[in-house]
């Protein structure tokens, strides 16, 4: 037990920040696309897919549009069982408690460059990592799709 309390420990920071990053992606989206998208997790990151369509938005853009969000130390909290506040603005969530309580704590944010298209489901995912392993992590990404096999 205490090991895995150990390790919980550890990861929760990187999923508080990873939650909301994910939430202030959202938030810069427009509504068709975030009509149609869905999330996965993954260490220090997220994942947020679009089936059958490349969405309208260019990555650089989100990234900065989030970045500005960030660097704005908005105030988020609680705000019922399917919504949290991020800066004032009530935002549908599936987990609301599940935040750091300002987007300053949110650190070395980053978006994968590229979709990753996964051809089974057909879907385009929209990749994203926090924390200070970020960079590296999105790096290892991009070779691991280098090799045969990835679309």
């Amino acid at each position: 037990p205490e090991e895995i309390r150990k390790v919980v420990h550890e990861s929760l920071r990187y999923r508080l920040m990873a939650h909301t990053a994910e939430d202030l992606c959202e938030m810069c989206m427009e509504p068709e696309d975030l009509r149609r998208c869905g999330h996965a997790d993954f260490k220090h990151g997220f994942c947020i897919y679009f089936d059958e369509q490349r969405p309208s938005f260019k990555i650089p853009d989100l990234e900065e549009k989030v970045n500005t969000m960030i660097r704005a130390a908005l105030p988020i909290s609680y705000k019922d069982d399917n919504h949290v506040s991020i800066g004032g603005v009530a935002h549908p969530c599936t987990g609301p408690r599940i935040h750091v309580s300002n987007t300053s704590q949110i650190k070395d944010f980053r978006l994968l460059h590229h979709y990753v298209y996964d051809r089974f489901h057909r879907r385009y995912y929209l990749v994203g990592c926090v924390g200070e392993h970020s960079e590296r992590i999105l790096k290892e990404l991009t070779i691991k799709q280098q090799r045969p096999g990835w679309e």
